[in-house]
């Protein structure tokens, strides 16, 4: 790059600060509500990626008899319809940002997402027709998608230096859904034999990523606390 290039990258940017770690470092890093609150707000999402790519084909054999033609479309349906919706997501953060600010454009949106994809996995139990069923989760999942670029946006938002850490911090506690959601819809089936409880189980992690989104102020940045203390 040319020196014009680099001043147009670096305007508006921190100035590097020097990183230290240890355990000080770590338990303010973690404690902060605003990271605690991004760590349990990305469970679910994780969680119910893990579900469409792992338990979901069997779900809509076992549950609702789809045949092999639909079982192959309607199996591809949440990933297909999360593409376009991650998308879509990150341009509608922008636009709100730019219009109403931070808190509504990456807050407001998130707890708005997250609330379809919940109210939509809590309909599914009930729901006769087996498309609509699937059609609900595929819903649920390009909601939980649509949140993607709001999620690693805020964590650089409020990490500024820091928001390596702060990613990496959201993204392994993201991963602790991605474990216990094979073996919860696993062991579920082999006690209750019951679909319905692992579908509930994700509405509810749902719900309570509202509360965090609600929780989360990306006014408030972690290196600013970091620097406080």
């Amino acid at each position: 790059m040319n020196q014009a290039e680099r001043e147009l990258i670096e305007v508006g940017c921190e100035p590097a600060t020097q990183h230290e770690g240890g355990g000080r470092f770590w338990r303010q890093i973690l404690l902060n509500r605003n990271v605690l609150a991004l760590c349990l707000m990305y469970l679910p999402n994780s969680f119910v990626f893990y579900f469409c790519i792992t338990w979901f084909p069997t779900y809509l054999k076992e549950r609702h008899n789809f045949t092999t033609l639909s079982l192959d479309f309607f199996t591809g349906l949440p990933l297909l319809l999360s593409v376009f919706s991650v998308v879509l997501g990150g341009v509608t953060m922008d636009r709100l940002i730019t219009r109403f600010g931070e808190r509504v454009g990456r807050c407001g949106l998130g707890a708005a997402a997250y609330a379809v994809a919940a109210l939509a996995l809590l309909i599914v139990p009930s729901c006769s027709q087996p498309i609509g069923a699937a059609v609900l989760i595929a819903v649920a999942m390009a909601a939980n998608t649509f949140t993607i670029s709001v999620a690693w946006g805020t964590c650089i938002e409020i990490g500024g230096n820091d928001a390596g850490v702060v990613s990496a911090s959201m993204n392994t506690a993201g991963q602790i859904g991605s474990l216990l959601c094979p073996l919860l819809v696993a062991y579920t089936l082999k006690w209750f034999n019951n679909w319905d409880f692992s579908i509930y189980v994700m509405s509810l992690l749902f719900f309570v990523g509202v509360a965090c989104w609600c929780i989360i102020d990306p006014s408030k940045k972690v290196l600013a606390t970091l620097a406080s203390l």
